[in-house]
């Protein structure tokens, strides 16, 4: 993934000082449209465990990196020790991005590795994923749609799914069907920004419920947790 020497700049404008020894420095701002919380999505769940809503207020965003390395096992402690070298370096990675109404220890989310979170009573917490259609991993200018990768893992992917769960509750329900798509704005090292318009339907009932473009710090997984 080749994104890094791309948007090492992002965050800032462009600059020239008045010093002539000085030397003229431009760096790429964001798309305006990269704004992280607070702001408001549309951001839902329908049926029998109905939460968020279509302005839904998000506090806090953040997107978590975890490696993906497809088909491999590991049989003893030199094999993980392996493979943990090779998810440090991996460009492929699930992002899952966490939009909370509620803070979120970023420290325990790496530790985790795998992301658990069940939002407090009162407090609601989406979880929208994004997994690469292929292993040169996710890029700027992706746009990640329903259907199927284009490798073989051990762990059941969707491509892109999304989840908004409140009140203690950590049950996901089932659907049939998922539409729409999100598409990468920004992606480096240390910032997502997606634009995301994503139903997942049951019968035709909306269970999932996703709009909006939202901005969000990138914290990685600790080497010890990865997909396979």
């Amino acid at each position: 993934m080749a994104v890094g020497a791309v948007l090492a700049g992002c965050g800032g404008g462009s600059a020239e000082s008045s010093d002539p020894g000085s030397t003229t420095t431009t760096t790429a701002a964001l798309p305006e449209a990269c704004v992280g919380p607070p702001l408001t999505l549309d951001l839902r769940a329908g049926g029998d465990h109905e939460a968020g809503g279509e302005d839904f207020e998000v506090s806090r965003a953040v997107a978590l990196r975890t490696p993906i390395l497809p088909g491999e096992m590991a049989f003893d402690g030199a094999g993980l020790a392996a493979l943990q070298s090779k998810a440090e370096i991996t460009p492929l990675a699930v992002y899952t991005l966490y939009l909370s109404d509620f803070a979120i220890d970023e420290e325990e989310l790496t530790g985790r590795g795998l992301g658990y979170i069940t939002p407090p009573a009162g407090k609601t917490l989406g979880l929208l994923s994004l997994v690469p259609a292929t292993e040169a991993g996710l890029a700027e200018g992706d746009v990640v749609l329903p259907g199927e990768l284009g490798y073989d893992t051990n762990t059941t992917f969707a491509p892109l799914t999304l989840q908004v769960i409140a009140d203690g509750d950590s049950q996901t329900m089932a659907y049939t069907d998922i539409e729409g798509q999100a598409k990468v704005l920004v992606l480096d090292d240390d910032e997502l920004c997606v634009d995301f318009d994503v139903t997942l339907t049951n019968q035709d009932e909306v269970v999932y419920e996703g709009k909006g473009t939202v901005l969000a710090p990138v914290v990685r997984s600790e080497p010890a947790f990865f997909f396979t």
